[in-house]
């Protein structure tokens, strides 16, 4: 049926096509037919030419129309082809022939009938080429987040949200403020008018203005509304880190990396006080709810309480480790909750000044705190990617949200106490659902960025290394994790597996290589000899040599029997960060941050030649079978496929819009994938250069590898997530 209500579509006259894809799901639902309306939205030759045509906002509320109309069963469908929908918009928008791979990666977590049926027609419709995901690989329609809001140019530093919870506003090193329609999650205008950071904001009672604070050391007051700057208060002398308003409206506090807290009036811009105590930057400011107090968190890890009215410091709250980032006050003004660089956040008895209780589960500096309206509840925000939401009574953490692949810079909660808006350094919002109880268990892979992976030759198991220190095996047929390997002290940063698949070599920053035993999970030897991290490693056909690579700008060729250094090749003048052998065994091929690619003789030692063209480092390379060429990935964003026998650029290969972190080649040399810190992958035509299918991934793909059969990919991202695909079309 969608091959031909697809044909049926691509047959009408633009105009009549246009009509049909905008309005027939409406007409379906006022006349309640039922039937016809869930097979129009069970279509996805239908969806995808909606989407192409008339954007995915009006799909969505197509969804909304039939929901209340349908059974329960179809409705439950629905609502997770919605959700996968409504997640992933912020791709979609920007990149309609994503939406295969978007519903696959999410849909593919569940097992109702219904979803199998639709995601079967999605893999039977397409007809170009393009990645298939065999496991999910994104985040569940049936969890905690609702969706990302992309638009920033640099990090998120701060977030808030209007008092009707319908908006939100954000603040971002890009220089910008954006305003948010959190329900269709586009920009409704973007605040311009600062000249550096923006690290600081917040949102006056009645919604109506905004208050920023800067790298540019300045206030700036904001009418929503028009997205007009209304006045720039200068005073302090350093970075504005920090500010809030009082609740009549009236007053703004702000806090500087001078060590300064200085108090103003909005409606005449003028400075009242300034409040002096702290002795390192002040991080966050928070007012009490009758508006007579302030509380203020230091880096010299102290919060104080301060009378608004008369200046003077109330008292000194001690207790933190670390430099304290973030503060919230409860709505009743009696307790207050901070979060350190010591990883814990602390509740304080603003009366007497006295720790109540200490949460500790994040895994590094809590960046960001902010308490549901009822006070039983808060959530925070951490540099190790995550938010926790804490019971405030019992301490307990309740739930983790996972979802962003850098830092968590600042939280908020909508007045209902339903929803949180997070900001990231990895430059997003994302919505965040807190009444959701139960949800599927997500797919991810390492705690940290996943540097390499390898297939191994049988094609059933693939092994993974990370930021993490860890190297994970994994069942290729079934997308689980079989074994964890533990024992470098370090990122681990390269990986190779033997001929045979029974043993695997991984490099680190520790400076190391070590082998392991892939049945067992266990170490075998340590190889020392590079006194700079380990970058890449490469192990011949044969499995008698293995050759690595290092920021000694060195490269090591190492015995695989008796597991002893051969030699050393020395020639680039930077790191060496990709190596590769030739299949035959005779030909080593380096990549290096000097920019070049050198071929070695792996007999001699000796350099063979030099390949010259990239403009930044080389950080990927993979050789053809047949040892007659190479590709390279860039930080100047390109691949370059080189001629080995002359030196010679065959041809560049451009798409990437940023750094080409990883490259593989299909055995039948014809085509290539790469990765980028564009959060993509592209599949290549090696014989035109042209990109075949594109796979955007949740944040830097740092690492990819193809199997034996010529179609598996597995990827890993910078946030730990992998991705196990199949070239299709």
């Amino acid at each position: 049926m969608t091959q031909n209500l697809a044909n049926w579509l691509t047959e009408q006259l633009p105009e009549d096509r246009l009509h049909v894809l905008r309005h027939q799901p409406i007409y379906l639902a006022e006349i309640k037919d039922i039937k016809r309306l869930v097979d129009w939205l069970m279509d996805f030759g239908f969806l995808e030419q909606k989407l192409a045509n008339v954007g995915i906002a009006a799909i969505i509320d197509d969804y909304d129309l039939a929901l209340p109309l349908v059974s329960p069963g179809q409705q439950r469908v629905f609502q997770f082809i919605q959700k996968s929908l409504l997640m992933s918009s912020h791709i979609l928008e920007e990149n309609n022939d994503q939406l295969a791979e978007q519903l696959m990666g999410r849909l593919l977590y569940f097992s109702e009938e219904g979803i199998k049926g639709f995601i079967e027609q999605v893999k039977q419709y397409q007809q170009r080429s393009w990645f298939c995901p065999l496991f999910p690989c994104f985040d569940s329609p049936d969890g905690v987040l609702i969706r990302t809001l992309e638009g920033h140019e640099d990090s998120v530093n701060a977030v808030a949200i209007t008092p009707d919870g319908r908006a939100g506003v954000s603040a971002s090193g890009d220089t910008t403020l954006k305003l948010w329609n959190l329900k269709t999650g586009r920009v409704v205008r973007s605040l311009q008018g600062h000249t550096c950071r923006v690290l600081a904001l917040a949102i006056s009672p009645s919604g109506k203005r905004a208050v920023s604070g800067s790298y540019d050391n300045t206030i700036k007051m904001w009418d929503l509304r028009t997205g007009e700057e209304l006045r720039s208060l200068v005073g302090h002398g350093d970075w504005v880190t920090a500010v809030a308003i009082t609740p009549d409206g009236k007053r703004a506090l702000s806090g500087s990396k001078d060590t300064t807290i200085r108090l103003w009036d909005l409606v005449t811009g003028e400075e009242i006080r300034t409040f002096t105590g702290h002795g390192d930057l002040v991080a966050a400011v928070a007012i009490t709810p009758d508006g007579k107090r302030a509380l203020s968190a230091s880096f010299d890890k102290t919060l104080k309480l301060w009378d608004l009215q008369t200046g003077e410091e109330l008292r000194s709250l001690v207790g933190h480790e670390g430099s304290v980032w973030a503060v919230a006050i409860t709505p009743d003004g009696k307790r207050a909750l901070s979060g350190s660089f010591d990883q814990t956040l602390k509740l304080w008895d603003l009366q007497t000044g006295k720790e109540l209780r200490s949460f500790v589960g994040h895994e590094d500096s809590v960046n960001a705190v902010a308490i549901t309206p009822d006070g039983e509840r808060a959530l925070s925000g951490s540099f190790d990617k995550t938010l926790k939401l804490w019971d405030l009574q019992t301490g307990e953490e309740l739930r983790s949200f996972m979802g962003h692949c850098r830092w968590v810079w600042d939280v908020a909660i909508t007045p209902d106490g339903t929803q949180a808006l997070s900001g990231s350094f990895d430059k997003t919002l994302k919505l965040w659902d807190l009444g959701t109880e139960e949800e599927l268990d997500c797919f991810h892979g390492h705690s940290h960025a996943i540097s390499a992976v390898a297939i191994t030759p049988d094609d059933r198991f693939a092994l993974s290394g990370s930021y993490d220190e860890t190297l994970k095996l994994w069942d290729l047929r079934t997308g689980q994790e079989l074994r964890c390997l533990v024992g470098h002290s370090d990122w681990v940063r390269t990986v190779a597996i033997t001929p045979d698949g029974k043993r695997a070599l991984s490099g680190s920053e520790d400076t190391t290589l070590k082998l392991w035993d892939l049945e067992s999970g266990q170490e075998l030897y340590s190889l020392n000899g590079h006194t700079d991290p380990v970058r890449a490693v490469a192990i011949s056909r044969d499995g008698r040599w293995a050759l690595s690579g290092s920021e000694d700008n060195t490269l090591k060729l190492w015995d695989m029997i008796t597991l002893k250094e051969i030699r050393s090749f020395s020639g680039h003048d930077d790191s060496v960060s990709a190596v590769a052998i030739s299949c035959d065994g005779r030909w080593a091929l380096s990549g290096s941050e000097d920019n070049t690619l050198k071929l070695w003789d792996l007999q001699t030692g000796l350099e063979v030649r030099s390949l010259v063209g990239h403009r930044r480092w080389v950080d990927a390379l993979a050789i053809t079978p047949d040892g007659k060429q190479a590709l390279s990935g860039s930080f100047d964003d390109t691949l370059k496929l080189w001629d080995l026998l002359t030196g010679r650029e065959v041809r560049s290969l451009v798409g990437h819009r940023r750094s080409v972190n990883a490259v593989a080649i299909t055995p039948d040399a014809k085509r290539a994938v790469s990765g980028s810190f564009d959060d993509t992958l592209l599949l290549w035509n090696l014989n035109t250069g042209t990109v075949l299918a594109k796979f955007i991934t949740s944040s830097a793909v740092r690492c990819c590898a193809i199997a034996s059969d010529g179609r598996t990919v597995v990827a890993g991202d910078g946030g730990g997530q992998m991705y196990f695909l199949s070239i299709q079309g």
